[in-house]
């Protein structure tokens, strides 16, 4: 699945929101998932990044809201359950196993 220009940016848009509404920085999340900051960066804008980078991010931060009682912002594209799309590396995404 690839996203045009229009998802692309409310994507981003919605992870950010989910980002903002974890009270979680990106340093945070960079070592929760054994990354950098600048890899973070690179998902929440979703530039040269594999299909399951997203992905990785928004079932981190879903799991970081609901821990926290939080309603988290919908998203647009990245909806249902990752592995009900055949084109996802669904081992990736339930190891937290980003791209380099």
């Amino acid at each position: 699945m690839s996203l045009n220009f229009i998802e692309r940016i409310n994507t981003s848009k919605e992870l950010r929101q989910n980002l903002k509404l974890s009270h979680l920085t990106i340093e945070h999340v960079a070592i929760d998932l054994n990354t950098s900051v600048q890899k973070i960066n690179q998902i929440l804008e979703l530039d040269h990044v594999s299909p399951e980078d997203p992905w990785i991010l928004k079932e981190y931060l879903s799991n970081k809201l609901q821990s926290q009682g939080i309603i988290g912002y919908p998203y647009s594209k990245l909806v249902g359950d990752f592995r009900d799309y055949w084109f996802l590396d669904t081992k990736k995404i339930a190891n937290q196993q980003l791209s380099k």
